[in-house]
């Protein structure tokens, strides 16, 4: 009979549960986590009281939980492959179960300090991009980084640094990333999503993040992004995605728009039984409508595209793979 070991290592299921329940945080911020918590349930010393062989056995079990915790994000999905793939390819050399664990924490916790450091090779390809007057929407760690590099620097030049902000509902993180652009230098404008209309032609382009990149070049990001796009595209102003490599799907990777409960919509009135809600918080922007994807490897091409698509169907399938 196997053994029952859920709940083995605690803090592991405390932080699935919390990237399950952010919806305040960006893809690259979760994914993050998600890196950490798995670098260290395979640290050595934890679950101590589990063999070598059980404790893969959990950590392959909650690398499938955060690969599909939240489906808009493929780069959760591909960090928490990448992750197993190593534990799986050492277990293909023969390597004993220590070992595959070795190799499961090295990559858990490179992948955790490359999240944290890709936002500076952005932001060396998009600050050149970047003029004028802009314009964001929602709260993407790495856009947050990258502007908060390019305020110091406009501030040394003395050059101006005005940035519209979206309120980016539902969730309406769009204030607290006013909050943070403002403590960063910038002269922040907070505005509704739907006024982007009135808003993007004083702008020089818009920025924004990415949850996920299609393998058709197309972006998930929060709703409005698509509606900010195409008004930017009738103003003739460049939309820049600003995003890690890590976040190109699989070409087979499900298109999920993950939804919210109506709270926004229904404010503090009760809705008649006869109406019905939808509170989508993602949506999915064509590629024809972004000027350019700015990764950490320099602007993203329809090779590098496909290359690192098939990266993450192969880490994909070896996750899926049974036992």
């Amino acid at each position: 009979m196997p053994t029952d070991n859920s709940g083995a290592i605690p803090a592991l299921d405390v932080a699935i549960a919390a990237v399950i329940a952010d919806h305040e945080h960006g893809a690259s911020y979760l994914a993050r986590q998600a890196a950490l918590a798995l670098a260290a349930a395979s640290a050595p010393g934890a679950a101590a009281q589990l063999n070598a062989d059980d404790r893969l056995a959990l950590l392959h079990a909650a690398a499938r939980r955060l690969a599909t915790a939240r489906p808009s994000m493929a780069a959760l999905a591909n960090t928490a492959a990448l992750i197993w793939l190593a534990a799986a390819q050492a277990g293909e050399r023969g390597d004993p179960e220590d070992d595959q664990l070795a190799a499961l924490h090295e990559e858990a916790a490179r992948l955790g300090a490359l999240w944290g450091a890709a936002a500076h090779a952005i932001g060396q390809a998009a600050i050149p991009l970047l003029k004028g007057t802009l314009y964001t929407i929602s709260r993407s760690g790495t856009v947050e980084a990258v502007l908060t590099r390019l305020a110091h620097e406009r501030a040394a030049a003395d050059l101006p640094r005005k940035i519209i902000v979206a309120h980016s509902l539902p969730g309406g993180e769009g204030v607290a990333a006013a909050e943070a652009l403002a403590a960063a230098g910038w002269h922040a404008t907070l505005v509704a999503d739907a006024a982007c209309g009135l808003f993007v032609p004083e702008v020089s382009a818009v920025v924004c993040g990415a949850d996920s990149v299609r393998a058709d070049g197309s972006v998930v990001n929060k709703v409005g992004t698509l509606p900010l796009a195409l008004a930017a595209r009738a103003a003739v102003v460049p939309v820049y995605v600003l995003c890690e490599t890590l976040k190109i799907a699989a070409p087979d990777f499900p298109l999920a728009l993950e939804e919210l409960a109506p709270l926004d919509l229904a404010q503090s009135a009760p809705l008649s039984p006869s109406i019905a809600t939808r509170n989508p918080a993602f949506d999915r922007t064509p590629g024809e409508y972004i000027t350019a994807v700015v990764t950490e490897r320099g602007i993203l091409t329809p090779a590098l595209l496909a290359a690192e698509a098939q990266r993450a169907a192969g880490a994909l399938a070896a996750l899926d793979a049974s036992d």
